[in-house]
């Protein structure tokens, strides 16, 4: 059964992820990622867009190693959230993450 709660983005690493341990001994990663939205193109053609940013976790060790500034990835997995000290805060939790390789046509 497919997840309802689901995304797949693409975007840019906006830095290194930042690796930390939790308290039971399992390590994550944390990073950003920075997608382009076009959100107007004037008469002349000129396309504008404004950035982004989806904050996203993973926690398999084997895909550490791609999460470095600049790199264009896709990510899979789902929304999650918590209430933070004044607003609930959203992220992404990865399951799969490729690094993306466009498609010759594009």
């Amino acid at each position: 059964m497919k997840r309802a709660n689901s995304f797949e983005i693409t975007g840019n690493c906006v830095a290194d992820a930042k690796i930390s341990t939790c308290a039971n001994g399992r390590e994550k990663a944390s990073f950003s990622i920075a997608m382009n939205h076009l959100y107007e193109t004037t008469p002349e053609g000129e396309k504008k867009t404004i950035p982004e940013y989806f904050n996203i976790e993973v926690w398999n060790k084997s895909f550490f190693e791609l999460l470095k500034k600049g790199v264009t990835v896709t990510i899979k997995g789902f929304r999650k959230a918590y209430m933070g000290k004044e607003k609930p805060y959203f992220f992404i939790v990865a399951t799969n993450i490729e690094k993306f390789v466009p498609d010759a046509k594009e």
